[in-house]
């Protein structure tokens, strides 16, 4: 399912900036391509250039082009008749339609598969289509706002995004910074996300501690916007009081707080920096761990973190040895640790959408460091 997060303007000087960039253009109708880290926020700025423009009572329709396979994001975008293929019991419309008059957000743009990028080129210069298993021609008016994680101009030059419906897409770039570039942004995003979750766990949470806020603000974020939003949400389930306070936060997390962007902190084996996208898997699987790999991890970056994170604690978990389904990663360098982590969630998951999901990744992220190729997939 996909959540709409919330949305709140950002006091930040760098997403001032991006707002004040929106304003300059809001009344036309140009195209928009937005880039940052995963989790980073992009869909919040998709949100604010529809609140700001001449679209903002019509439609807001969002696709993640990383979570469908090839056909079904066809069928997404283009809707399909009733018959049009193994499953399809009745008519449905695509995103093209819903988001007519409004405005359509694809998120992981470049997760398109080439057939997909040609299809939807010729929507985009035609504003006509039809419908899977149809012959009816429909036409849409809708702004396109495309977004990506990804170096856009080297998936280009390597051939694996159309140049043509790159330049189609690039009316005007953004780049949103991480998290951990912007601490300002922390509190109220904080904030918003108290006043979201409280309610939902049947607490009464309506603020958080100055001394929990401080290391909130102090910590690396390598999950960003989304990450900061499922930490908060987890405090809050954790909460016995009507605030949020550091004993609150789960242990799971902590071992990414302090990683500083410019910190250089050891590898497992090996001595390469650890990088965001390490880091946030480590943090998704750390109950999974034995106790003296999170011991042998925690040693590993006590040095790089600041003094009053030097005696974490880490769970009572039992070792590798009395419960063989734990994930033992110890003697892996990051790579080994991210193969496994990968092959572990695709056994686990029933589909290599779910398993992606389940690590904040896109599937093509999720095949690389399984060394997933199409020989490995039985599910057909």
């Amino acid at each position: 399912m996909n959540i709409q997060p919330t949305f709140i303007e950002l006091p930040s000087e760098p997403m001032q900036e991006i707002y004040r960039t929106i304003q300059q253009v809001a009344e036309s109708d140009i195209s928009f391509f937005i880039t940052g880290e995963t989790g980073v926020g992009k869909e919040g700025v998709a949100q604010y250039i529809h609140k700001s423009g001449p679209r903002r009572n019509k439609p807001f329709v969002a696709i993640n082009c990383g979570r469908f396979t090839s056909e079904l994001l066809q069928s997404e975008l283009f809707g399909h008749e009733e018959g049009a293929f193994t499953g399809a019991s009745h008519q449905r419309k695509g995103a093209f339609e819903r988001a007519n008059g409004g405005i359509l957000f694809l998120d992981e743009v470049i997760e398109m598969s080439p057939e997909a990028q040609k299809m939807l080129l010729r929507v985009l210069d035609a504003k006509s289509f039809t419908r899977l298993g149809g012959n009816e021609n429909l036409t849409a008016d809708f702004q396109v706002i495309a977004a990506t994680n990804r170096n856009i101009e080297e998936t280009v030059l390597e051939t694996e995004f159309r140049a043509d419906l790159y330049y189609r897409l690039v009316g005007m770039m953004l780049h949103v910074l991480p998290l951990r570039e912007r601490p300002e942004d922390i509190a109220p995003l904080t904030d918003a996300f108290i006043h979201e979750f409280s309610p939902k766990h049947g607490q009464g949470i309506t603020r958080i501690t100055p001394e929990a806020l401080a290391r909130l603000e102090a910590a690396a974020w390598p999950g960003n916007v989304r990450q900061l939003r499922s930490t908060v949400r987890t405090a809050i389930a954790m909460a016995t009081t009507d605030k949020l306070e550091v004993e609150d936060f789960p242990y799971n997390f902590s071992p990414t707080w302090g990683l500083e962007k410019s910190a250089a902190a050891p590898d497992i084996k090996g001595h390469t920096s650890i990088h965001p996208e390490f880091a946030q898997t480590l943090s998704s699987i750390w109950e999974t761990l034995p106790a003296e790999t999170q011991q042998t991890i925690i040693r590993e970056l006590s040095t790089h973190l600041p003094e009053q994170w030097r005696n974490l604690q880490v769970s009572n978990i039992p070792t590798t040895d009395e419960n063989p389904e734990l994930l033992n990663i110890t003697n892996m360098n990051q790579d080994e640790i991210l193969q496994a982590v990968a092959q572990r969630r695709i056994a686990e998951c029933s589909s290599l959408t779910q398993a992606a999901h389940s690590l904040g990744i896109d599937i093509r992220t999720l095949q690389k460091h399984a060394h997933w190729t199409e020989q490995n997939d039985t599910s057909s």
